[in-house]
C-alpha cells in the first residue's frame, strides 16, 4: 500500500510539474508575441517601406526628404522611411532608426544619459524583456561620432526580434548577402556597410569597442586594424581618417558564456542631410 502511494505521489508531482511548466512555457510565449507585436505596430505607424524597384528607377515617392541617398551596390534593395516627426512626439528619446533590409531588425533607436534605462522598457514606455535598442549615452547623436555603438537584446530560445538577428552574421553566407544596413538619425540619413563581425570576450577588454572618439587619425586607423584583425572574416574595406564607423552589440553565450558579445561593425558609405 505504501508502495502505491508512494507511486501516486510521484505521478501528481510529475503532472503538477508539467503542468507548470507548461503554464510557464505558454506565458512567455504570449509575452513575446505581445512584445513583438508592439514594435510591429510602431513599424507600421512610423514607417514606410519603399521598394528597390521605386527608389532605384529615378521615381521620387512624394519628394520626402527622409529618403536618403542609396549607394549603388545597395540599389536592389529595399529603404524605410521614416516619420521622425511622429516618433519624437510618442517618444522624445528617439534618437534614430536602425533597419538591415531582409531581416526583422527594424526598430526606433533611442537615447538618455544613462545605458540602463531601456534594458526592459519598450519604445512605447512599457515594461518590457526586450527593452529598445538604444545609442550608447555618451555618443554624439547629431553628428556622430567616430563610432556610434547601438545596444540591442538577444532574446535566446532562436528569437530573431530585436538583435538575435545578429547572431546570423556568423553564418558566411548571411554575410555576404547582408552587408548594407540603413541607419537614419533625427538630422541624417545613412547608408553603412558591414566590414567587420567580431566575438567578443566582454572581460578580456582586447578591444575598446566602446570608444566613440579618437586623439588622432593614427589611433583611429589602428582601432578599426584591430577590428579586422579580431573579425572572424577577411575584408579589404578602407576607412579614411575622417570615416565613421556604426557599432552593433549584443549578447552571445555560445562562446565566452556571459561575457561574450557579438559585434557588428558597418562603416557609413553615404550622408544625407534631413
Amino acid at each position: 500500500m505504501k508502495k502505491k502511494n508512494m507511486i501516486l505521489v510521484i505521478i501528481i508531482l510529475l503532472l503538477v510539474s508539467a503542468a507548470l511548466c507548461g503554464f510557464f512555457f505558454v506565458r512567455a510565449y504570449v509575452t513575446a508575441q505581445e512584445e513583438i507585436s508592439e514594435y510591429s505596430d510602431v513599424q507600421k505607424e512610423y514607417t514606410s517601406v519603399i521598394p528597390a524597384s521605386t527608389h532605384t528607377s529615378g521615381v521620387n515617392p512624394g519628394d520626402d526628404s527622409n529618403i536618403s541617398e542609396v549607394p549603388s551596390e545597395a540599389a536592389g534593395l529595399p529603404y524605410t522611411a521614416v516619420d521622425f516627426d511622429a516618433l519624437l512626439f510618442e517618444n522624445p528619446d528617439t534618437v534614430g532608426w536602425l533597419a538591415i533590409p531582409d531581416t526583422v531588425i527594424s526598430y526606433p533607436v533611442v537615447q538618455t544619459k544613462d545605458n540602463a534605462k531601456y534594458l526592459n522598457v519598450s519604445f512605447l514606455g512599457k515594461r518590457s524583456s526586450t527593452g529598445t535598442p538604444f545609442a550608447d549615452m555618451g555618443n554624439n547623436m547629431r553628428d556622430l561620432d567616430a563610432n556610434t555603438i547601438i545596444y540591442g537584446h538577444n532574446m535566446g530560445f532562436g528569437r530573431q526580434d530585436m538583435f538575435g538577428a545578429l547572431l546570423s552574421y556568423k553564418d558566411s553566407n548571411f554575410y555576404a548577402t547582408h552587408r548594407y544596413i540603413q541607419f537614419d538619425t533625427v538630422s541624417q540619413h545613412s547608408w553603412w556597410k558591414v566590414f567587420a563581425v567580431i566575438e567578443y570576450n566582454y572581460s578580456s577588454k582586447e578591444f575598446p569597442y566602446q570608444q566613440t572618439r579618437f586623439a588622432s587619425a593614427e589611433e583611429f586607423a589602428a582601432w578599426v586594424e584591430k577590428a579586422k584583425a579580431l573579425s572572424i572574416y577577411s575584408d579589404d574595406t578602407v576607412l579614411t581618417p575622417n570615416g565613421r564607423v556604426l557599432t552593433l552589440s549584443t549578447c552571445d553565450r555560445s562562446k565566452y558564456g556571459k561575457n561574450g558579445r557579438l559585434l557588428v561593425l558597418a562603416v557609413q558609405i553615404t550622408d544625407t542631410r534631413g
